[in-house]
């Protein structure tokens, strides 16, 4: 449903100060200014006396200063106020401690947003218990429910896995995009396999140990321990 327009509805007027952009590098001034606006409508600009300027030496630092005071139209009057007050040099290093702290929220909120977005890729893997049987899971970021379950009859079955398989977090992320491309059997297939791969190759180089658990002592290839 279109939403009509109301005749007795007041438009929205133009804001009472706007910044400007000086750029052009034949002019005699290079900056940025901050004009009174004589505009009547929203989005219109009739550019009165300026109230403050900044002239940059160049072209990239007016940009840089007008397109940060494009982002903040909330605190245009609020300058303007504060320019007779505390005169235009106290002005334009408090303009500058505001866009610092800008920069720096933005920053902090990029890495957020990347930390958030690791971790919703990140998968974990745990040796515990499901339905009163012994298993592994694999689990992605914070899904609540694991995406392989890996059972085991007998808890020494599900530690001779965990003892590979706790080395591998190198692997984990392959491993789901493997579960998402061909299935959970043919990534237990995979994974079973690769044990099998790895303890015979231990076993080949006389660092595996006797028993159901042949890799109890691994340290995935690292400080290799030879059986005794």
């Amino acid at each position: 449903m279109m939403h009509e327009h109301d005749p007795d509805e007041a438009p929205k007027r133009a804001a009472p100060f706007v910044p400007m952009l000086r750029d052009d590098v034949t002019e005699d001034f290079l900056g940025v200014v901050l004009v009174r606006n004589h505009a009547d409508k929203d989005g219109e600009i009739e550019p009165g006396l300026p109230v403050w300027m900044l002239e940059t030496a160049f072209a990239e630092d007016a940009r840089e200063r007008y397109e940060w005071m494009l982002t903040r139209p909330e605190r245009w009057a609020v300058w303007a106020r504060l320019a007779p007050i505390v005169g235009p040099e106290m002005l334009t290093l408090m303009m500058e401690d505001e866009q610092d702290d800008d920069v720096r929220l933005a920053s902090e909120l990029r890495e957020q947003a990347d930390r958030l977005a690791r971790e919703a890729r990140t998968v974990t893997a745990v040796p515990t218990e499901a339905a009163g049987r012994p298993c592994v899971t694999l689990v992605r970021g914070s899904e609540t429910e694991p995406f392989l379950v890996i059972a085991f009859d007998e808890p020494v079955e599900r530690d001779r896995l965990w003892d590979w398989i706790r080395w591998q977090p190198h692997r984990y992320r392959g491993w789901r995009m493997l579960w998402d491309d061909k299935g959970p059997a043919a990534l237990r297939r995979h994974i079973v396999r690769s044990m099998l791969e790895d303890e015979h190759r231990v076993r080949e180089a006389g660092q595996a140990l006797g028993g159901p658990r042949p890799l109890r002592l691994w340290r995935g290839g690292r400080d290799p321990r030879p059986a005794s």
